[in-house]
């Protein structure tokens, strides 16, 4: 047996075995490189579609945002132009406060004065210092024997101490104190 023992076919066996052991380390290690190529492909997806959802809610807040910015600019104009227009209404509503003392009578006579608020206004005890009352004029129309006693009445009606400003009392002349008594 020896003698047909081949030391060639021997070699050609060694080298056949060597590489069918060499394609199967060879085909072992490129399926743990797909493997992990793989895996890491699926990890970068992962990331990805982790950073795209990310991107898409952050996209869907900053609509939202946009709506309601637009929503509140939307409001803040409409109340802008509420204003305007309240302050062009303001602005056409020229009107004067006419405060009267007294009854038409006879022997008196009717005494007109301008009377302004002071800086802090007291009604009732009450101390205020913004009233919407300070905006117009203020007319005192005072009915008395004499000047001295129209300045008496309204000093006493608007005393100086609650804030109110008086000026001096005119009187008024015959023709317009009887429409006043009229009205």
């Amino acid at each position: 047996m020896l003698e047909e023992f081949s030391i060639s076919l021997f070699v050609i066996a060694l080298l056949g075995a060597v590489g069918m052991v060499a394609m199967v380390l060879f085909r072992q290690t490129l399926l743990y490189a797909t493997r992990n190529a793989v895996a890491e492909l699926e990890g970068k997806v992962a990331r990805t579609r982790t950073a795209l959802d990310e991107a898409v809610k952050a996209h869907d807040q900053n609509l939202a945002r946009g709506r309601d910015l637009a929503e509140e600019r939307r409001m803040i104009q409409n109340q802008l132009a509420e204003a305007q227009r309240r302050l062009i209404a303001a602005q056409a509503d020229n009107f004067e406060l006419i405060h009267e003392v007294g009854e038409p009578g006879t022997g008196r006579r009717l005494y007109t004065g301008s009377l302004a608020l002071g800086p802090t206004l007291t009604i009732n005890q009450t101390a205020t210092t913004h009233s919407h009352l300070r905006g117009c004029p203020h007319v005192v129309e005072v009915w008395a024997e004499n000047q001295a006693e129209a300045m008496r009445l309204a000093r006493q009606a608007f005393p100086e101490l609650a804030g109110f400003i008086l000026s001096s009392m005119l009187p008024v002349p015959d023709g317009a104190a009887q429409q006043a008594a009229a009205s």
